[in-house]
Formats: structure tokens, sequence, C-alpha cells
């Protein structure tokens, strides 16, 4: 029904690849350390800003007629936009938190759904429609929980433990894929990834849960901590995954090329989106529902 237009650079080699990465993290890690550390207006203008983009690398692949700008494709369709608009308003109000973020939610289903309703051209409307809410939950909500987060107690250690818990199963998933992997995980979503990498990354990612537990001061107990550090490497891979499966569908290998080595914003945030809400909602079981 809609076909993408993106093409991007040339596949870098293994090392290329890598110093990339490396290259990704020295610059990138500082800045996040930064925004959590402020929190408040900041975190929630810069995660929402991140998001925007995601947004658009998601709408730009799935729908046609992208407009390329950089190493960006925006999304032509006044709809795409509207979803961007809207998706600002779920971070807003996952900021504020409560009724606002749950009206914020379903506004973003309702108009674009309403603007849809003067098109003639019902099927092509209800198709678009479709992917504008899709990328508006994918993101937006999964997303938005990033800020609601930070907002609870303990914010900057619980946000900590759900984004570097993500970074350190991603990247030993892909060292150890690299060094030892030989059989493919799911070769019709991601050639590129193994059973070995996978479960490599997985181990080695719960190990870095249980370093930030310490590190960050959240200091949880055994029977707090350790669920998580099995559950939170498990939703990083099934959130690389997803996000596999969109760009696959999508016939693109990255949603753009902003991340030297990941490639768009959504290729480097596409564990977190997982990763995040499962730690959101594991807080409540360790303290309770209060904040």
């Amino acid at each position: 029904m809609m076909k993408a237009i993106i093409r991007h650079p040339r596949r870098t080699g293994a090392g290329d690849g890598l110093l990339l990465r490396t290259f990704s993290a020295v610059v990138g890690v500082p800045v996040i350390l930064a925004v959590l550390w402020l929190g408040g207006i900041a975190f929630a203008l810069g995660t929402g800003a991140v998001m925007a983009v995601a947004m658009a690398e998601m709408q730009g692949a799935l729908m046609p007629q992208g407009i390329r700008w950089g190493p960006l494709v925006w999304p032509r369709h006044p709809l795409a936009w509207m979803g961007i608009v809207l998706m600002g308003l779920m971070v807003a109000g996952a900021y504020h938190g409560g009724k606002w973020w749950m009206g914020a939610a379903s506004l973003a289903f309702v108009l674009p759904l309403l603007a849809s309703l003067p098109r003639p051209k019902l099927k092509e409307a209800l198709g678009e429609w479709a992917l504008v809410a899709a990328a508006t939950a994918y993101i937006g909500i999964l997303g938005s929980h990033l800020v609601a987060l930070r907002q609870g107690p303990n914010g900057m250690d619980w946000t900590m433990v759900a984004i570097f818990g993500a970074f350190a199963t991603d990247t030993s998933a892909y060292l150890v894929g690299r060094a030892v992997g030989k059989n493919r995980l799911v070769p019709h979503l991601s050639p590129g990834k193994t059973w070995e990498g996978t479960l490599g990354g997985m181990a080695l990612g719960a190990g870095g849960v249980l370093l930030l537990n310490w590190a960050t001061g959240l200091r949880l107990g055994a029977s707090q901590i350790g669920p998580l550090a099995f559950f939170l490497p498990l939703a990083a891979v099934l959130g690389d995954l997803v996000e596999s499966f969109i760009k696959r569908g999508a016939a693109v290998k990255d949603t753009s090329a902003l991340v030297p080595g990941h490639g768009g914003f959504l290729d480097r945030l596409d564990s977190i989106f997982f990763t995040v809400p499962l730690v959101y909602y594991w807080r409540f079981k360790v303290m309770g529902w209060q904040g």
C-alpha cells in the first residue's frame, strides 16, 4: 500500500561500525547524564525533542513522499505532523502526570481519526490514520514513560537503570555476536542477530542492571532487583526486534543516519521504549503506588 523512499549510505564494515558506536557513546552518554541530572522541564523538553525526531523517522519510513533534509527524511503528510504534535502533548501530560497523560494519549488517537473523516478515499485514509496512530502509540505512549519515570521518586536512579541497562544489553549483544555469533536468531527480521549474541547480551545486561542498582544508590534487595535484572534485558531484546519488524516492513535498513554506528534516533531508542515502561511499573511493585 505504502512504500518507503529512504535510501541511506552503504553499510560500514565491522571495525568501522564499532568505531562509530564508540564515538556516539563518547558524545552521547555525557549529554544523557547531564539532562538526566537536570531533570524537570529540561529533561521533558530534551526527551520530547528526541521523540519528535524519532516520530519523524518512523513516519518518513512508513508514509510516502517524504522530504529529505540532511540525514533525515521528514514526513510530508499533515496527519504525520499532527501525530508529532500530539506526541509532544503526551510528553507534557507525562510531565504533569495522572489525568493529563491519559487525556493526551486519548487525543492522539481521536484527533487524527476525526481529521480523516472528510476524505473521500476511505481505505487510503484509514490506512494512513492507522500508521499515524501506531507510530504515536509506539513512540508517544511508550516513550513518554521516560518523563513519568524521571518525575517520580528516585527518578534519576530508576531512569538510569532503564536506559543504561538497555544500552548494556545492546552493546554486549553486539560484541558477543561479533565474537562468537553463528546461529541466527530471527533471520527474516534481523539477519545479523544471533542466539549467541542475544543470550550473551542478556547475561551481561543482567549484570549491568545489578551494577547499576549498586552504582545509582538504589540498593534494592535481591528479591526486588533480581527479577528486574532478568526481565529488563529480555525487554531490551524484544524492543530491538520490534523495531526490526517495522524497518523490514518498510524496506529500510536504518530510519535515518543521525546517530553514527546506529542509524537514527529510533534505532537507538528501540530497546529503551520497552525497558522504561517495565522499570516504571516495577518501581510501583517495589515502592507501592504512591508518587
